[in-house]
C-alpha cells in the first residue's frame, strides 16, 4: 500500500510539472508585454552591496512609442529621459549631459527571447502569491541549470503583469541585487509635461555623446566563440570610450535576464589597463589579445566573464 501510494504521488508530481512550467511561461509573457505596453508612475528602491538608491519613474506609451523620465531621490541628483532607444542622462552637480542609446535587454522585465527559451537555461517554478507596494503579486523562481549565471526571484503584478520586485540570487551567497516598487500607479493620467527634464541647462554644461554606431558582425574582425548556452547578441556597435580617437567594439549579449558587455579596444600607452572594477553586482574581467584589450562586464559569476573573454578571437 505504501509503495502504491508513493507511485501515485510520483506520477502526480511528474504530471503537474509541465503545467507549472506552462504557468510560469504565461506569467513571463505577461511581464514582457507589460514592460513594453504599460504606462504608469511609481517609486522604486534599488539595493546592492550595502548601497541603496530610491528613484521616481514616469512612463508613458503612446503612438510615438515609449517615453520615460527617471530621477533619483537621494544621493547625487541624476535625471534620465528615454524616448524609445534615445537616452539623455542629466548630471546637474557636474553640469554634464550624456547622450546614449538604450539596449532593450536592460529594461526591467523586458525579454529579448521567447519565454520558452528561458526554460532551456533556467528551471522555472511558480511560487506562492505575495504583495509588493500594496499590490497582489505572483512570485516566480528562475533557478539556473548551470553555474554560469545567477538565479532570479520575480514578483509580477497580478493585475497588470508589471515586474514589481526582482532579486538576483547567487546560491548560498544570497541576494546580489534587488529592486522593488514602493509605489506603483498604472491608472495615473500622464501628461507629456511630466516627461520633460527638470534639469535646466545653463552655460558651462558639457555634452558627451556616448551613443555608438551600429555595425554588422561581418564588419568587425572579431568572433565570440565561448558564449554560454542561452546567450544571444542583442547589440553590436562602435563606441568612443576615451577622449583620444580610439574606437572600441561593444558587443552586448543576454540570456533574457543576465546581461554581458564585451569591449575590444586598442591598448594605448599611458592609459590605465586595470581601472577600478565597477560598483554593484557587475563584475569585470580583462585580458590582452595582441595589441587589443578585451574587457567583459556583466551580471554573471566571475567564471562566466573569463569564459567569454577567452573566447574572443580575431577572425581569420
Amino acid at each position: 500500500m505504501t509503495r502504491r501510494l508513493a507511485l501515485v504521488l510520483c506520477v502526480g508530481l511528474l504530471a503537474s510539472t509541465p503545467a507549472l512550467a506552462e504557468d510560469a511561461l504565461g506569467w513571463l509573457q505577461r511581464m514582457n508585454q507589460a514592460s513594453r505596453n504599460l504606462s504608469f508612475t511609481g517609486v522604486f528602491v534599488y539595493q546592492t552591496q550595502g548601497r541603496t538608491e530610491t528613484s521616481r519613474i514616469v512612463r508613458l506609451v503612446d503612438g510615438s512609442g515609449e517615453h520615460e523620465r527617471l530621477e533619483t531621490l537621494d544621493g547625487a541628483p541624476r535625471e534620465i529621459l528615454r524616448h524609445n532607444e534615445n537616452v539623455q542622462c542629466f548630471l546637474p552637480a557636474d553640469k554634464i549631459l550624456v547622450l546614449d542609446r538604450a539596449i532593450q535587454a536592460r529594461q526591467p522585465g523586458r525579454l529579448v527571447s521567447r519565454p520558452a527559451v528561458l526554460g532551456e537555461v533556467y528551471t522555472l517554478r511558480v511560487g506562492e502569491p505575495g504583495r509588493v507596494a500594496g499590490r497582489e503579486a505572483q512570485i516566480l523562481y528562475l533557478e539556473p541549470r548551470d553555474e554560469l549565471r545567477y538565479g532570479h526571484q520575480l514578483w509580477i503584478d497580478m493585475a497588470t503583469g508589471l515586474l514589481l520586485k526582482s532579486r538576483m540570487l547567487a546560491g548560498s551567497a544570497g541576494v546580489v541585487e534587488q529592486f522593488a516598487f514602493t509605489e506603483m500607479n498604472p491608472d495615473a493620467h500622464i501628461e507629456h509635461e511630466k516627461l520633460k527634464p527638470q534639469s535646466v541647462k545653463t552655460t558651462g554644461w558639457r555634452v558627451i555623446n556616448a551613443a555608438g554606431e551600429d555595425v554588422r558582425p561581418e564588419d568587425i574582425p572579431w568572433l565570440f566563440r565561448r558564449l554560454p548556452a542561452g546567450f544571444k547578441q542583442v547589440a553590436l556597435m562602435h563606441r568612443k570610450l576615451h577622449k583620444d580617437d580610439a574606437v572600441a567594439v561593444h558587443a552586448a549579449f543576454s540570456d533574457g535576464f543576465a546581461n554581458v558587455s564585451v569591449f575590444i579596444e586598442p591598448q594605448v600607452q599611458g592609459r590605465a589597463q586595470n581601472p577600478a572594477p565597477p560598483a554593484g553586482p557587475i563584475g569585470s574581467y580583462r585580458r590582452m589579445l595582441g595589441d587589443q584589450q578585451v574587457t567583459v562586464l556583466g551580471e554573471v559569476p566571475a567564471q562566466t566573464l573569463k569564459l567569454i573573454a577567452e573566447g574572443v578571437e580575431r577572425r581569420k
